[in-house]
């Protein structure tokens, strides 16, 4: 009996940008904690006015804390946007940019449409991914250290990174030699290091690139290929 195994292996590049490529993954990074950001913001409206509406319902129905919490929770608790329904947000609110900027191009306050999606999309996840571990955490269903209440993004604190996909089917992320890793909408970026093993096991067809991480340390920009 034969068969084939999955394997997720990351490949991590350091970059050799120009400074115009510098400027753009930093533009780049930037949005994906804008994304970050945006999503943080409504989980964590969502969760004051829970707690809002949970001390409400101890006052007025007369019941400890426990009590109130299941009273919410029967009459359909808080409802909080869910990714898919920002995501749609994102989608209405980067052609309302593309049209801005098409009406106006000195407006500087309509540029989602110049940053790939799947960038902001990143930062999204990530908001979501930091809720779900705090929520973990704090039932004491995460091992490990306890983990903290999400905080917002700030330029210059927090790290630069964002993520892009693609369909495997037609590769928008792919080696174009073995030195130059092109990036959608980005285009080629030259590595400083080689991509000689990943593009081999690509030519063998014994791996597909899923998606790409790009990150900031220092002055170094990196890539981690999925």
């Amino acid at each position: 009996m034969s068969g084939t195994v999955e394997v997720l292996r990351a490949y991590r590049f350091c970059l050799d940008p120009t400074e115009g490529q510098r400027r753009t993954l930093a533009r780049y990074a930037g949005a994906a904690r804008w994304g970050f950001n945006q999503r943080l913001g409504a989980l964590v409206d969502g969760h004051r006015r829970y707690l809002q509406e949970v001390a409400f319902t101890t006052y007025t129905d007369e019941v400890d804390e426990a009590g109130a919490r299941a009273l919410v929770k029967q009459r359909g608790g808080i409802p909080t946007p869910t990714l898919t329904a920002q995501s749609k947000q994102l989608t209405a609110l980067i052609a309302d940019h593309r049209a801005r900027a098409a009406a106006d191009p000195a407006a500087d306050d309509a540029w989602l449409h110049t940053i790939n999606r799947h960038a902001i999309v990143s930062g999204m996840r990530n908001a979501d991914k930091a809720w779900s571990n705090w929520q973990a955490s704090f039932r004491g269903q995460r091992a490990g250290a306890r983990v903290g209440y999400p905080r917002f993004k700030k330029k210059g604190l927090a790290r630069d990174s964002f993520s892009l996909f693609h369909d495997v089917k037609k590769p928008s992320i792919r080696l174009s030699t073995y030195r130059r890793l092109r990036l959608p909408n980005i285009g080629e970026i030259r590595l400083h290091d080689s991509g000689k093993r990943l593009g081999r096991a690509i030519a063998r067809g014994d791996a597909l690139i899923q998606s790409v991480t790009v990150s900031r340390s220092g002055h170094r920009w990196y890539a981690s290929v999925l």
